[in-house]
């Protein structure tokens, strides 16, 4: 094992380097006193020029000794206070950083300072390192701690990176996982049957690391390759990478501090997203909730609430606890198939709220690169199965079959939407496959008791409407619903005004039943409180409600019940979510009239509600004044 300690020497700060010398039986090689020869000729470099050219002799012959020195020794330290000017400190195993204000050459040197700011561009930042020291801080504690739980510890942790044509990607995530400050691993590189020089640089990264270990086998796809992974594992925790990611050097660590805290089957950690675009989004916020679920209902209903992620990579497993359940090959998403067997299976999973995990999505090269295929459309028939599975278990996961049901098909027209932009879709491609996916969508919507439960659906009911008017979904094909309706149009309009107001409506509902209420002295109550309970210009409204019961003194209002069949939904930041045909129907009576009324007022013509429990925007007032008229209908029954 090799350990590079930057920033000491034996003179400054040797303690560290004889801490490791007396714990660990380490041999020191410090390159500072090698500099020794170089250091008392320094006044003999009196420019910049002479110094460097120096500084680099003796770097190159420092360089030839050092490899000498190491492969006679098993366990070594190597100090410097320039030591990441050296290569040898790219080949050590574990990289400590000591933060000192003394530093022997850095104070004494100014010829050396010069060079150190202006030429030598250290690539080397605290993210490069596995341990930072401050000497003001219990060092030695932090040593302690550093080598004998993460490089000595005796909890193994198995690493599966399946391999499929990523040459261009797959050192990056090597390296990662190399790097990493947990030392004891087991790195399980799965070939799988790749064409491109994939495999020759995995069996290059394999010579520099005794930890991996390179499997080559025939094609046989990505959820067999994580199941032949799984049986080779020998660790008591496992994690599978995809090979065209990356991972921060403390994702093992902080995971297997979770595990062990919490005893979970699973840990999970949050991850960034890198766009196409070459944004990067950190998308741990949109997963904060609890730190730990277990048991069968809190389970399916984070999953399906994207508390639990549907990735198999953001997540570090107890083999033991997994070893039985295999990824499905013959599913569309084996990751989201995989975390919602777990869930149903009720392995506890427990979350660390910080993004470890670098999710790459890299961009399509061709019209034709990535397109959706068939497959994809069989997610709809796995999100049916999951619902019906889901649901059986009673009442209380109603909300979660939906939410799983809508995760499904969204992805689906997600990705159909992907390729119908770029063109990359034949005339009529999937057409009916698509109409069939925006179906089962658009039912299940019409049929949930609240579609504000269900995540980002103002995208998503935009992506339905805009294939609706490219033509891609018909329309007609969707499915209704029929929903009861009260409706209540008041005193703004005079006898004729009404009649017509009805007749409208009537070509666009049914009309079950038709009142006159004569409020009487409420009258002035019903308008003050419509106006008052309104959200925007008050004073106005309240202005205008005084002079309408000047102008109208009928003080009658008509109550209708109704029944009107809808199809779809639209998104209003100020309503939420509606019925386009309910909200089409409210606007055109409105608009009707909206000319033709002095001193008129949007709301004083005309309101629907959706059977008492219309959405937020509905009127308390109008409310109220419903619920009297069911209550006098039913003492009349």
């Amino acid at each position: 094992m090799k350990i590079a300690i930057a920033g000491i020497n034996s003179k400054n700060n040797g303690d560290i380097l004889q801490f490791y010398k007396n714990n660990y039986n380490f041999k020191i090689i410090d390159i500072d006193a090698m500099l020794d020869n170089f250091i008392k000729n320094r006044d003999n470099l009196n420019t910049y020029s002479s110094y460097r050219d120096e500084f680099n002799k003796i770097k190159s012959i420092i360089n030839s000794i050092l490899a000498n020195e190491i492969n006679n020794a098993d366990n070594v330290v190597i100090s410097s206070t320039l030591l990441e000017d050296f290569e040898i400190f790219d080949d050590c195993d574990i990289k400590i950083k000591v933060q000192v204000k003394d530093s022997f050459l850095y104070d004494n040197y100014d010829i050396y300072k010069n060079y150190k700011h202006n030429s030598i561009k250290t690539k080397y930042d605290e993210a490069s390192y596995h341990l930072i020291l401050n000497k003001d801080n219990e060092w030695q504690s932090k040593i302690t701690d550093y080598m004998n739980n993460l490089v000595y510890g005796d909890t193994k942790v198995s690493i599966v990176i399946p391999v499929y044509n990523t040459e261009k990607y797959i050192s990056r995530l090597v390296d990662s996982v190399t790097n990493q400050t947990y030392r004891n691993l087991e790195i399980i590189i799965i070939d799988d049957g790749s064409t491109d020089n994939s495999l020759k640089i995995c069996q290059f990264l394999a010579s520099k690391d005794p930890r991996i270990k390179i499997v080559h086998q025939e094609n046989v796809g990505l959820a067999e390759t994580r199941n032949n992974g799984i049986k080779l594992a020998t660790g008591e925790y496992i994690s599978f990478l995809d090979s065209d990611d990356y991972i921060d050097k403390r994702m093992i660590e902080e995971l297997v501090m979770k595990a062990k805290e919490t005893n979970a089957d699973v840990c999970q950690c949050g991850f960034w997203i890198h766009m196409k675009d070459g944004f990067v989004k950190d998308v741990t916020n949109e997963q904060n909730g609890p730190e730990f679920f277990e048991g069968k209902k809190d389970l399916i209903n984070a999953h399906s609430n994207h508390l639990i992620s549907i990735a198999a990579w953001d997540k570090l497993y107890k083999l033991s606890s997994i070893k039985d359940i295999q990824f499905d090959k013959n599913v569309t998403k084996e990751d989201s198939d995989y975390i919602y067997r777990l869930c149903m299976k009720e392995k506890t999973f427990a979350i660390v709220n910080q993004p470890f995990y670098h999710y790459i999505k890299r961009p399509v090269t061709s019209l034709t690169g990535d397109k959706i295929s068939q497959k994809l459309f069989m997610l709809q028939e796995w999100g049916h199965n999951a619902y019906n599975e889901v649901v059986n278990n009673g009442e209380e996961f109603q909300d979660a079959a939906d939410k799983i049901l809508y995760n499904s098909l969204v992805h689906i027209i997600r990705y159909y939407m992907r390729d119908h932009k770029r063109d990359a879709l034949n005339n009529g491609e999937f057409q009916e496959e698509i109409q069939s996916v925006a179906n089962d969508l658009m039912s299940l919507l019409l049929h949930a008791k609240n579609v504000k439960k269900f995540r980002k659906l103002d995208e998503v009911l935009e992506i339905i409407n805009d294939l609706i008017d490219a033509k891609v979904l018909k329309k007609e094909l969707m499915p209704s619903i029929n929903i009861p309706c009260v409706g209540i149009l008041w005193n703004s309009l005079n006898e004729e005004m009404m009649q017509e107001a009805i007749d409208y409506i009537r070509q666009n509902a049914l009309i079950k039943e038709r009142v006159q209420i004569d409020l009487g002295k409420k009258y002035r109550d019903f308008i003050n409180e419509i106006y008052y309970d309104a959200d925007e210009f008050l004073g106005i409204r309240a202005i205008k409600a005084g002079s309408l019961i000047d102008r109208y003194d009928t003080n009658n209002i008509v109550v209708l019940n109704l029944i009107i069949k809808v199809s779809n939904y639209i998104y209003n930041s100020k309503k939420d979510f509606v019925f386009e045909e309910i909200d089409e129907l409210k606007t055109c009576i409105r608009n009707l009239f909206r000319n033709r009324i002095e001193n008129y007022a949007y709301d004083n013509i005309f309101h629907l509600t959706i059977d008492e429990n219309d959405y937020r925007h509905s009127n308390e007032a109008c409310k109220k004044y419903i619920r009297e008229y069911k209550g006098v209908q039913n003492e009349n029954k």
